[in-house]
């Protein structure tokens, strides 16, 4: 299978918003986040390592419920190295914040305990 991009995303020009967002991630000051482009989760990271702390915001991942869109964005964060805790059972919005809204909690409590969510 061959994959053809049909667009491209670029940074934003102002790009103050996603950095507070990766510097929330990295403090702890996130609980839950979606993700509904593979591009979010790169653009994210790409920020981090441009302001040098895209280790604090890997390790912010795992102790943050982490919910994806779909199978694309899903297989992004894959291989980007960040868990998925929860994928929408339909790759829409609102199935996405339903899931999420429903189980982001359940997961919480059990990956700040430190045990394995399954």
């Amino acid at each position: 299978m061959t994959r053809v991009p049909v667009y491209r995303y670029a940074l934003p020009e102002d790009i103050r918003p996603l950095q507070q967002a990766a510097r929330a991630v990295a403090d702890g000051q996130i609980d839950v986040a979606l993700f509904t482009t593979s591009m979010q989760i790169v653009h994210l990271l790409e920020i981090a390592r441009q302001h040098a702390f895209e280790d604090p915001v890997r390790q912010g991942f795992k102790s943050i419920a982490v919910a994806s869109i779909g199978p694309t964005t899903s297989e992004e964060l894959r291989e980007q190295g960040i868990t998925i805790d929860i994928e929408a059972s339909h790759p829409k919005m609102g199935f996405l914040v339903r899931d999420a809204a429903e189980r982001a909690a359940a997961i919480l409590r059990l990956k700040r305990r430190g045990a394995p969510f399954v």
